[in-house]
């Protein structure tokens, strides 16, 4: 997903399911997207608790979110 204020990026780590290292444009450090099993989805994971978000930054997340839960499910519907 391209985001205005957000970037996504993919982690090459030898999971089952992909993580996300979440930055803002000028490359500082927000947090992680992952799988979370029990929920059957992906979550977002801050840094820490000083961060701050807008709800244009907290929409994007939610957004890929959304978009990365929908293609694990669909991955799953192709094995069968």
């Amino acid at each position: 997903m391209e985001s205005k204020y957000l970037n996504f990026i993919k982690q090459d780590v030898p999971t089952k399911t992909s993580l996300y290292k979440v930055e803002n444009k000028s490359g500082e450090y927000l947090g992680i997207i992952r799988f979370w099993p029990a929920w059957r989805k992906y979550i977002f994971i801050p840094r820490s608790g000083d961060l701050i978000f807008d709800s244009s930054c907290l929409s994007d997340i939610i957004t890929e979110l959304n978009n990365l839960t929908a293609e694990w499910r669909a991955s799953l519907k192709k094995e069968k």
